[in-house]
């Protein structure tokens, strides 16, 4: 399953002015293709309000998903972020309502001053449950949640938290872990996976002379020299879509698909044209000598990169690239 996600729509300093026109026809592209999911973030500039207008009059065939940023989770600071997120979408509610990264000390350049704490998950699981019960949300979600904060929720959390949005890719893969593959198996819980193409570093079209946004800039993957290891993966990529008559997208997007946890693999765009590309993934299939293939470069890349990292280090200084142990 293909997911909309928005965050370029922001009209924000990380993607650049867009032309909302263009929007349009990659939402209605989207929705003429049976993509009904769509996602967005409070933080992501402008994205809620465009989206809210480029919804009108067919708001019922979407599953809507946003999420709640900063780090109070008490529910009268939840149900008012919401109340604003819900008027921005023009919407009396959304299916999919999400915490978007945990607290991890120093992350959000430096602003978070501690890791989570047991009256977080408190907060967090009281919250989305009362917000469930009063008909704002239909589910809870987490996003950037790692094992060990998962582990952290009362099971009975898991009535209302159906969905993890985590960064996942064939160059982003420390949620393989099978402890937490298994440990959200057990508990209900589907990976709903963003970055799915690397913010576009697997579609093929990115090389060391190519210039990037400011939210690749601040991505580890696009730093040397994670980049140049990076950058032999998609050579893989490639290969294999010139073998299948593909584009490297579909291909990287496919393989995202076939993963055990995957329920909706998320495609951001600004171009219909290329969103009709990505949604024509579905339907390809990998041969075992491919998939294997994708698996060995994966791998070997994935074993260069500290498990316990953020993709977004938003700091791309030599002393920082050095601090988090990624040039050696």
């Amino acid at each position: 399953m293909i997911c909309l996600g928005t965050w370029e729509f922001g009209q924000s300093e990380d993607w650049g002015q867009g032309n909302i026109s263009h929007y349009q026809r990659v939402i209605n592209s989207a929705l003429d293709a049976g993509v009904n999911f769509i996602d967005t973030a409070e933080l992501y500039g402008e994205s809620e309000e465009i989206l809210g207008e480029l919804l009108r009059g067919r708001r019922n065939e979407v599953v809507l998903a946003t999420k709640i940023g900063g780090y109070e989770w008490d529910y009268s600071t939840m149900r008012s972020k919401l109340e604003q997120s819900l008027r921005r979408l023009k919407t009396d509610y959304v299916d999919l309502y999400q915490i978007h990264w945990p607290k991890i000390k120093g992350i959000d350049h430096g602003l978070c001053k501690s890791n989570m704490e047991d009256e977080d998950y408190e907060k967090i699981a009281y919250s989305l449950t009362k917000l469930q019960d009063e008909g704002l949300i239909r589910a809870g979600g987490v996003s950037n949640f790692r094992l060990y904060h998962l582990q952290k929720f009362k099971d009975e959390s898991f009535d209302v938290i159906a969905a993890d949005q985590i960064p996942y890719s064939l160059l982003w893969r420390p949620y393989d872990d099978p402890q937490m593959v298994e440990f959200c198996k057990s508990r209900g819980v589907s990976y709903t996976t963003y970055s799915s193409l690397a913010v576009g570093m697997l579609s093929g079209k990115i090389d060391k002379h190519t210039t990037i946004s400011p939210a690749q800039m601040g991505n580890i993957l696009f730093n040397e020299p994670v980049l140049d290891r990076a950058l032999k993966v998609v050579d893989v990529v490639r290969e294999i879509a010139n073998e299948s008559g593909a584009s490297p997208s579909q291909i990287a997007l496919k393989w995202v698909i076939d993963q055990e946890l995957t329920a909706s693999a998320l495609v951001g765009t600004r171009n219909a044209t290329n969103f009709k590309e990505d949604i024509d993934a579905v339907n390809l299939q990998l041969t075992k000598d491919q998939a294997g293939r994708l698996e060995g470069a994966s791998k070997e890349f994935s074993s260069s990169i500290p498990s316990d990292l953020e993709m977004w280090t938003w700091d791309n200084t030599t002393e920082n690239l050095d601090r988090i142990r990624i040039r050696s």
